[in-house]
């Protein structure tokens, strides 16, 4: 279980978190949901015990052991990927107490010591290990990845999946993850939605996938912007979405409807005042001494009455407003130029000579055409983007693109970013904007100035994808190429972005693997990347089925949870 309670965390003067509450039951799997910068990741943190929270406290229960997926971890060193999760899991530690107690067995304590050393090693399947980490990386998709491979040779994707399998290898009663399907291509997205669904582990997933979160809770918990307090729903991402609406329908309705009503009996108190000053300046004549008092009853009836009704606009239990942020606006204007704007590949061979490659592929992509690319991780899917982008020239063949093509592409790698650079500089140096210009664009994305004034490198990668798309609002251009664009942004970015690229005109080149973002762009091409070439998808949701059945397939015959 998961107990939070009264969680308050401020860094300086700025709070992030103002008493969060919040309660998950034994096996419960909630979704963690919220803009960027509501403190989601400080509250995963403060869970994992590497943040300590200003206010409040947190029980998991007794012995219960915690798992925690940072986000954008992958494994690292020059070790085989088997030692690898070895380390991780903490059996070279066991094992290596476990052998130095079995000679000194004679000894007082080491019998019980040793027993509960190789309890732990048991404990975590350390005597069938290689078998199931195999079936682990099965399941991501890593197959034809040997346990003997190095870390190091491994692609950024592969490396995220070796720290995952990991960390679900442990079988701790809590888990905790931080936009774990990043790096995830969707057979390995279907896959841990399995996974999921299966664990008796009680888990708090921060992420931006909406068909990912809808599928695996049955509990929502919404960072509020404004209150910076915790909303808990119970039910689907779906289900809060419809019910949010409602409710915010509903009070907006009862506080016109009370605006309306403090109007009307406003407006009655001013005729009241009006008429009881009218009446008390009344003079009349020496022969209408009665009708002169009254009209000083009357007035002094009015003046009372008025007071009344003033007094019960004060005594009104008021409806609050509901609060709005402005909406995310992404505007992506194009130049849609004139002359040849195909983009085509002839017997191009990517990658590096001597290392990886893929090809030789040969493609067309025409003017306004809108062409995904899926795969599995490390099949060269950004390797080919990069190729097509002119970031990497082709090994062999060649890349034709036509004279009144302007490109423009976000990439995935958001480290490419120059570090030392304020979000400011960067964007007024690429956009060429003037400074008020620069600093309203990036406020349009959610970037104050004190922010645009901050390192690159202190921004998260949330704060670093919004950079990266208010430069690309800024740029004009008629064919745009985007690698895993969804990742890292929140809901409300990933909407904006999606409404802009509906009624984008010009030609549009995608690798991403989220199902609804790919459905939302309502693509003319999907192909997928496979030993080298590309394969046309012709049924996407079939594709989508295929997937599924896959995961759980390899679940029931070769359970590693």
């Amino acid at each position: 279980m998961i107990n939070a309670q009264g969680l308050q965390k401020s860094y300086g003067t700025v709070s992030v978190l103002a008493d969060v509450t919040f309660t998950l039951g034994d096996g419960q799997h909630a979704a963690l949901v919220g803009h960027n910068g509501t403190g989601k990741t400080t509250i995963l943190k403060i869970l994992a015990g590497l943040v300590t929270a200003d206010v409040g406290k947190v029980d998991f229960g007794p012995l219960a052991r915690v798992g925690y997926l940072p986000q954008d971890t992958s494994a690292v060193g020059d070790e085989t990927v088997f030692d690898y999760v070895r380390r991780v899991m903490g059996l070279d530690g066991l094992e290596t107490e476990m052998n130095e107690l079995s000679v000194r067995f004679e000894e007082p304590g080491v019998p019980e010591r040793y027993a509960a050393a190789e309890a732990a090693f048991e404990r975590v399947g350390g005597y069938g290990l290689e078998r199931r980490v195999e079936s682990m990386l099965a399941g991501l998709g890593m197959e034809r990845v040997s346990l003997s491979s190095s870390v190091a040779r491994l692609s950024s994707g592969q490396k995220s999946k070796v720290a995952m399998a990991a960390l679900l290898l442990q079988d701790n009663d809590v888990l905790l993850l931080d936009e774990p399907t990043n790096n995830l291509d969707l057979p390995a997205l279907a896959w841990l939605e399995t996974f999921i669904h299966g664990s008796k582990a009680t888990v708090l997933v921060v992420s931006h996938d909406r068909r990912f979160i809808d599928r695996i809770a049955d509990k929502v918990i919404v960072l509020d912007w404004h209150t910076r307090r915790a909303l808990v729903s119970n039910g689907t991402y779906s289900d809060y979405l419809i019910q949010s609406e409602k409710e915010r329908a509903r009070q907006l309705e009862a506080y016109l409807g009370q605006q309306e009503e403090i109007g009307r009996l406003s407006a009655r108190a001013v005729q009241m005042k009006q008429r009881a000053a009218a009446g008390a300046r009344w003079t009349g004549s020496d022969n209408d001494k009665h009708l002169r008092g009254f009209k000083r009853d009357q007035s002094s009836g009015s003046g009372r009455g008025a007071k009344a009704i003033e007094r019960r606009i004060e005594q009104m239990q008021r409806v609050e407003k509901p609060f709005e942020r402005d909406p995310l606006d992404i505007d992506i204007g194009e130049d849609l130029g004139v002359g040849d704007r195909t983009i085509r590949l002839v017997d191009v061979v990517a990658g590096r000579p001597g290392g990886f490659v893929v090809g030789p592929i040969s493609q067309q992509a025409a003017f306004g055409e809108r062409f995904g690319i899926l795969g599995m991780n490390g099949v060269g899917k950004s390797t080919l983007l990069k190729t097509i982008t002119g970031h990497l020239a082709p090994i062999s063949g060649r890349v034709y693109v036509g004279g009144g093509v302007k490109m423009g592409d976000m990439l995935q790698e958001h480290d490419t970013l120059p570090r030392d650079l304020s979000p400011f500089a960067f964007l007024k140096e690429r956009a060429g904007f003037d400074e008020p210009r620069t600093y309203a664009l990036l406020a349009r994305f959610g970037v104050s100035a004190n922010i645009a004034k901050e390192s690159i490198v202190t921004l998260s990668p949330g704060g670093r994808a919004r950079v990266l798309i208010a430069l690309f609002s800024a740029l004009q251009k008629n064919v745009i190429v985007l690698d895993e664009p969804t990742n890292h942004l929140d809901l409300e970015a990933m909407d904006a972005l999606e409404s802009a690229l509906e009624f984008y005109q010009g030609t549009i080149i995608i690798v991403s693997h989220d199902r609804y973002f790919l459905e939302k762009m309502r693509l003319d091409t999907l192909v997928e990347l496979v030993d080298g070439h590309l394969q046309k998808i012709e049924d996407f949701a079939g594709y989508l089925r295929q997937a599924e059945e896959r995961a759980k397939r390899l679940m029931h015959t070769n359970p590693s949870g």
